[in-house]
């Protein structure tokens, strides 16, 4: 009996033992803004290595070991929580945001970090620096808002596409924007020129069809580590745009209405009618009575007040099992241009459903119909705001009977809005579709599939009063693109050690087909089909395709959440490329070092939070098409052989043509100060660019004049700065301070192959004013230099190479006078807040760049006289009395070549302007509860470019491109039409 006893007792001994040596604590994690719980959270034992993280709800089961007391809990964005267990079993925590973590979540490449946490250069803006603005796409909120990126308006006409450039341009020949990410999918890469015909009307929008009311936040990528990810596609870094999700609790629903109206920002001066007449009697010693005394104001009938309305409803919400956000957009827009309308209408249903807590599945699907009511812009006569200005001022577009007259070479403008087609529709569907397996704890799979299919069809049909016997032109294109996407994600806290791990892989596809016709010869104007025409003059049917098959992984490890290094590693392979370098590898490495939690910082009133970053790593471009490695052959109406059918060698192969890559090394220094009162970023950058794509001659005995090559080499560096400040924050008064800026300095080392100028530098030519000259910037203007008017003979003057005054003209004396590149670009934004009004007012600002008017060269030049009008500074000419003028002396031996191109068309293009100044007012909270259905309500006004500081003259527009995102044509204008400025009335409602 005492043996049994004696066993009983060692037995209970030996239980009470095991569980003195461990315990099971269990719990939930909740905050303030998601009271039903938090998933996700790190839920550590201290010192040791045992840890979990909490389920969908929030709730967690930890067993601790003997000997420790003390669980860790941690999630991004939130301030980390250490608690004694004690006799506790059951432990419920509410985690406090992190008011140090600088913008606390950030988007990247397949998943989100903690900024506090990254070691990536990132710039982002949430929805609500997005939200109210009266803007069109989703370019147009980057300008000034994020260091280093350059945003130029490239047209003032609707559906204008807005240059993006990166930390500078880091190629030639292929493409230089950045790749654009919309909830994972990777948009077409398609340059707006493949869906549009663009012959004198400046390339549309790549994100024409994407709804800025849509928008949750948008990151721009913009160092190695950070582009790495996305491999051949990074080298002009990558813009990732979230679109707004649903949250559990409460349905809510919104409404956003704002209209307003948009006039030019500045309208170019040109000769009256009777300003005209005399200059025409100066010049040809005829009485002004003897010309024409009844004219037309071109410009006057041209330019009107426009209009912009946006009208947008949404409703979101669910619950723990499903959420839901559910938005419709009509967007109107009259330019100011005649002609030029633009509607949008947009729907989207993004969604998500937890099967369970470990299975989930989402879908977000963006549908959008655009109709454009297009017209030329710039370098055509058929543009309204160059012909206005080309028109003689005696010149009329109706007869004595108000019919239209026939006007010749300069159409007539207001025949082409009555009786002309010109119009532009686009459908696309942007959407993905995802699902999500908690394989482990910490282990995640998950699949995505995604489409952008897009197809436009563009009209053209012109009366016979503009073309004789008019024309037609139709154009259909689909550009069908599915991708699918496969992540393994592991993340796991062991005790002081945080490792996290991505694997993946994705193949995208796109298939692109167009159909043309054109005709002319119409019976009759009210035939509006091109198959009416009796002479067809282009039939068309072509079709092309690319493929990319890619692996990537990422690795991250923390030490102490104070030691930070992360690694990243993309293998892709495109059917773009040669068959000997189809494949290309690219990859960074980074670490950061949280310098604020060292002890020998932490005894300071004034220092918050202090990282440094360092990253070097690469990343490629494959925007060439997607034949330029491959030996073709071109058949059609080219290859007609006497009359039979045919085809002939159109371009050569390079089997080992291959990615241009560019190399970027980063450091980037983070603090906030002043219980962050104060915040700073700094990045220090260089990215050299190899392999630049280059057209480079080979002997014409191959049969051909050049063979696309991997050549040259390129290098920007540079400065981003950001600096954000709470300068007054009291508990009704608030005001804030951010200023954004970029140092660019770009130069090309090296274009082996290329012509050689008349003093051996090696160049390759963009367009008759700028070239790509080694040791100097790509778009570097090569002019001949303009000295002005000689006040003692009256004769206009310009300098040799030897900078000696000449009245002789020589294209020969070419120089070097600049760059079309900026080197300073930024913003600074003021915000001012008294209980619910708010001020704020956005500044952007370029200096360092020059801007080419070309069409000074007509306008200022005498010769055409009789033929076009001319600038009203004509009159200025040289007399003995007035020796200081703008024009030689009349009918002088300079004439002739005063208009000729030169540095007196080049205008410096440093400008302040006012981007956008708005007054909101928001209703408390307790005044709309009285209406039992009202949330919220704001009201608000806005101004955009409605100042500009600059040197230029009336009418010249500093922010104007009429090579689209041609990269070796920047800054160049030809009647291209100046930005809108616009004011706006707008109200939200929240119910």
């Amino acid at each position: 009996m005492k043996r049994v006893l004696l066993g009983l007792a060692c037995t209970m001994l030996a239980v009470i033992s095991v569980f003195a040596q461990s315990r099971t604590v269990t719990g939930r994690v909740t905050s303030e803004e998601e009271p039903a719980g938090i998933p996700g959270v790190n839920v550590s034992v201290k010192g040791t290595m045992v840890g979990t993280i909490t389920d969908i709800d929030g709730s967690y089961s930890v067993t601790i070991p003997e000997g420790s007391d003390v669980l860790v809990y941690s999630f991004v964005g939130f301030n980390t929580q250490q608690i004694n267990v004690g006799n506790q079993s059951q432990i419920d925590v509410v985690l406090t945001p992190d008011v140090t973590t600088l913008g606390e979540v950030l988007v990247v490449g397949y998943g989100t970090q903690s900024s506090r946490l990254s070691v990536q250069s990132i710039s982002s803006l949430d929805n609500s620096q997005i939200e109210g603005m009266p803007i069109f796409t989703a370019q147009e909120a980057l300008q000034g808002q994020a260091a280093g990126v350059q945003l130029t308006g490239t047209s003032g006409v609707g559906g204008a596409q807005q240059n993006i450039r990166i930390r500078g341009v880091a190629s030639l020949t292929a493409g230089g924007s950045p790749l654009f990410v919309v909830d994972g999918v990777p948009l077409n890469d398609g340059s707006s020129s493949e869906y549009s015909n663009t012959s004198g009307a400046i390339a549309l929008n790549p994100l024409m069809e994407l709804n800025p009311n849509e928008i949750a936040s948008i990151s721009v990528l913009k160092d190695a580590s950070a582009v790495a990810i996305y491999g051949s596609r990074g080298a002009n870094g990558v813009i990732l745009i979230e679109t707004k999700k649903g949250k559990s609790g409460q349905s809510r629903i919104n409404v956003d209405y704002y209209q307003g109206v948009q006039n030019p920002t500045t309208v170019r001066p040109y000769m009256s009618l009777q300003q005209y007449n005399q200059y025409r009697s100066l010049r040809t010693d005829t009485p002004a009575s003897d010309f024409p005394q009844q004219g037309f104001d071109w410009p006057e009938a041209v330019i009107q007040q426009g209009s912009i309305s946006n009208l947008n409803l949404s409703a979101s919400g669910g619950n723990e099992s499903t959420t839901y956000f559910l938005s419709g957009t009509y967007f109107n827009q009259d330019t100011y241009a005649l002609g030029n309308e633009l509607e949008r209408f947009n729907g989207r249903l993004n969604m998500t459903h937890n099967f369970s807590e470990k299975a989930r599945f989402g879908a977000n699907i963006g549908l959008a119909k655009t109709f454009n009511d297009r017209i030329y812009s710039d370098n055509s006569t058929y543009a309204p705001l160059t012909s206005a200005f080309l028109h003689l001022p005696y010149t009329r577009p109706y007869d004595d009977n108000g019919n239209y007259t026939r006007l010749g070479f300069i159409p007539n403008l207001l025949a082409i809005e009555d009786l002309a087609t010109t119009e532009y529709i686009t459908r696309r569907t942007t959407a993905n579709t995802f699902f999500e397996l908690d394989i482990l704890p910490n282990l995640t799979f998950k699949t995505d599939w995604g489409i952008d299919q897009i197809q436009t069809e563009e009209t053209f049909r012109f009366p016979d009063i503009v073309e004789p016997t008019g024309s037609g032109y139709k154009r259909i294109i689909q550009d069908y693109k599915w991708l699918s996407t496969n992540t393994l994600n592991y993340e796991q806290y062991f005790g002081s050690h945080y490792v996290a791990g991505l694997l993946g892989y994705s193949y995208e596809q796109s298939d692109f087909s167009s159909i043309t016709v054109e005709g002319s010869g119409f019976v009759s104007d009210r035939l509006p089909n091109v198959g009416s025409a009796a002479t067809p003059t282009i039939t068309s049917s072509t079709g092309t395709n690319w493929r990319l098959a890619s692996y990537f992984a990422r690795f991250n490890y923390r030490y102490d959440d104070k030691f930070l290094f992360e690694g990243s590693a993309r293998r892709d392979g495109s059917s773009r490329f040669g068959a000997e370098n189809r494949y290309g590898n690219f990859w960074a490495l980074s670490a950061g070092w949280i310098l604020s939690e060292e002890q020998f910082l932490q005894n300071n009133s004034f220092l918050d939070y202090l990282k440094l970053n360092a990253s070097y790593g690469t990343s490629g471009n494959d925007r060439i098409s997607n034949f330029a490695s491959l030996g073709l052959y071109e058949a059609g109406a080219l290859g007609d052989y006497a009359g039979s059918p045919g085809i002939f060698p159109s371009q050569p192969a390079n089997p080992l043509l291959g990615w241009e890559e560019s190399a970027q090394f980063d450091v980037t220094l983070n603090a906030a100060l002043f219980d962050s009162r104060l915040e700073i970023e700094t990045s220090f950058w260089n990215k050299d660019t190899k392999g630049l794509l280059l057209d480079v001659p080979i002997p014409y005995t191959t049969g051909y004049a050049s063979l696309t090559q991997n050549a040259g080499t390129m290098r920007n560096r540079g400065v981003d700065l950001m600096i954000r400040s709470s300068n007054v924050k009291t508990p009704a008064f608030e005001w804030t301070t951010t200023l954004n800026m970029g140092f660019l300095d770009n130069e090309v080392l090296e274009l082996p192959g290329a012509s050689e100028d008349s003093e051996g530098r090696r160049f390759v030519e963009g367009s008759a004013s700028q070239r790509a000259i080694e040791g100097h910037p790509v778009n570097t203007f090569y002019l001949v230099r303009y000295n002005g008017i000689n006040p003692e003979t009256g004769e206009a003057e310009w300098l040799n190479k030897d900078g000696e005054p000449t009245n002789t003209y020589s294209a020969n004396d070419r120089v070097i006078v600049g760059s079309a590149i900026p080197r300073v670009s930024g913003g600074i934004t003021n915000t001012f807040s008294y209980k619910g009004l708010q001020l704020s007012a956005l500044f952007t600002f370029v200096q360092g760049n020059h801007i080419m008017y070309d069409d000074l060269r007509f306008l200022y030049n005498p010769n055409n006289l009789n033929s076009f009008n001319l600038d009203p500074q004509l009159l200025n000419y040289w007399t003995e009395d007035n020796r200081n003028s703008f024009a030689p002396r009349l009918n002088g031996d300079t004439q002739s070549s005063f208009g000729q191109r030169s540095t007196m068309h080049l205008r410096k293009g440093d400008h302040i302007r006012l981007r956008n100044l708005s007054l909101s007012y928001t209703i408390p909270a307790d005044v709309l509860e009285s209406t039992k259905f009202i949330r919220s309500a704001r009201v608000y006004g806005m101004l955009q470019n409605f100042l500009t500081f600059s040197n230029l003259e009336d009418g010249l527009e500093p922010e104007v491109n009429d090579g689209g995102d041609n990269n070796q044509r920047q800054g160049e204008s030809f009647f291209t039409p100046a930005q809108a400025k616009s004011v706006t009335l707008g109200v939200s409602l929240g119910f």
